[in-house]
């Protein structure tokens, strides 16, 4: 977030298994919703694909989601803002409609990703590197047309919310910052409404949730948010009066409530312009769940470990990771089983399994230890009595349902 005086209060804009064996031989909050450009109040600009130096930039791979937008990741998955719930029984993609067959969702985070039954011709490529920080953007939704300007002491700061059309518009932005919302890699790209922006500086209002920001990756558009939440709303004096939603340029002198309670009411004030900015989930840092549902059984990194187990063991799906896989080990009588479990994925269940004979396999009678809790990752040591004349094995299933 760009440096300011105040505490912004943001709008929210087949079962699969993977198994690793060890032989044993010893949230902000109010919606983000359309795009208003800086340069023209037309409601017919920018509603068009993107040609010339932004062409491809990803019109191509935007999908209507009853009002609101979504954007096919993989042949038969397509990702938006978990906020806006489901949006009736299909997803509309270049004049097709593909039926929804389930959802996935990530506790702590506005990713959404959903199923359909037929088959994408085409998908978005995901943006997975973590440079996003002053990389120029492109960012799709649909809603609002700009309003009445907003003025303060007589001079424009910027510009209401207008009527709602829900036409898929684009603009341009720069993610200015990384923000969190203080949940372990819970991240969003961050983009300001400058006065001397692009040559379509956009930013967000009522109706762009779940659509698109790409960036581009060596002559490649990719996806690498989708809308969350922008700031707002803001006020005309101190005890919360006058509240209004708007893209501003310059917040000065308006007020904003601080998100500690009982409500308090901060003025915005600094030597320069604070424009208003939105706020994009960040698809880098989601990576490994990501993968773990449009492709379980893959292997990103060509490691040998699936993608769901990458993710279930908060590794980086990226990169090689066999250094990093759960550990065996003989403790006197007992063989002991150490791993790791993210906390905050509720989505998968994680079991521990024995054999004598790596054939027939049961769930083990384990005691469970938990060794360590950090930033949601928990390291738990599970031991099995090892039989007196048999030898042990164990392993670790990892499910989605």
């Amino acid at each position: 977030m760009s440096n300011r005086s105040f505490t912004p209060f943001v709008w929210p804009l087949r079962p699969h298994s993977a198994v690793a064996v060890f032989a044993a031989l010893c949230a902000l909050a109010p919606m983000a919703w359309g795009v208003i450009l800086f340069d023209t109040a037309d409601p017919t600009a920018n509603t068009a694909e993107p040609t010339g130096d932004l062409a491809g930039s990803g019109w191509q791979y935007e999908g209507q989601w009853g009002s609101f937008l979504g954007t096919p990741i993989a042949p038969q998955f397509f990702i938006s803002a978990a906020h806006l719930g489901q949006q009736g029984s299909v997803f509309t993609f270049q004049g097709l409609n593909y039926t929804i067959v389930r959802s996935y969702s990530l506790a702590n985070s506005d990713l959404l990703i959903w199923q359909v039954a037929e088959t994408f011709p085409s998908f978005a490529p995901l943006y997975t590197k973590s440079d996003e920080v002053n990389q120029p953007l492109v960012v799709f939704g649909r809603g609002t047309q700009r309003g009445d300007g907003v003025y303060l002491n007589d001079i424009l700061q910027g510009w209401s919310w207008g009527a709602a059309d829900h036409v898929q518009r684009w603009g341009e932005n720069l993610v200015a910052n990384i923000t969190s919302s203080g949940t372990p890699d819970n991240d969003f790209l961050y983009a300001t409404f400058d006065q001397n922006g692009l040559p379509n500086e956009a930013q967000l209002s009522a109706g762009d949730s779940g659509g698109a920001v790409f960036l581009d990756d060596n002559g490649t558009w990719k996806l690498a948010g989708i809308n969350y939440a922008v700031d707002g709303p803001y006020y005309t004096d101190g005890s919360g009066g006058g509240a209004f939603n708007a893209a501003l340029f310059d917040a000065r002198g308006f007020w904003i409530q601080n998100d500690t309670p009982p409500p308090d009411y901060v003025q915005i004030m600094d030597a320069n312009p604070l424009p208003s900015g939105f706020y994009a989930t960040r698809i880098s840092s989601k990576l490994g769940w990501i993968y773990s549902v449009i492709d379980p059984t893959g292997n990103v990194a060509r490691d040998g470990i699936p993608n769901l187990l990458k993710y279930a063991l908060d590794l980086n799906p990226l990169a090689s990771a066999t250094a990093s896989l759960p550990k065996a080990a003989c403790d006197g009588t007992s063989l002991s089983l150490t791993y790791t479990k993210v906390l905050a994925a509720t989505d998968i269940t994680y079991t521990v399994e024995q054999s004598t004979d790596l054939i027939n396999w049961t769930t083990a009678n384990s005691q469970d230890t938990v060794l360590a809790t950090n930033n949601g990752i928990q390291t738990i040591k599970a031991s099995v009595v090892m039989g007196a004349n048999n030898p042990l094995f164990l392993r670790l299933r990892v499910t989605r349902p």
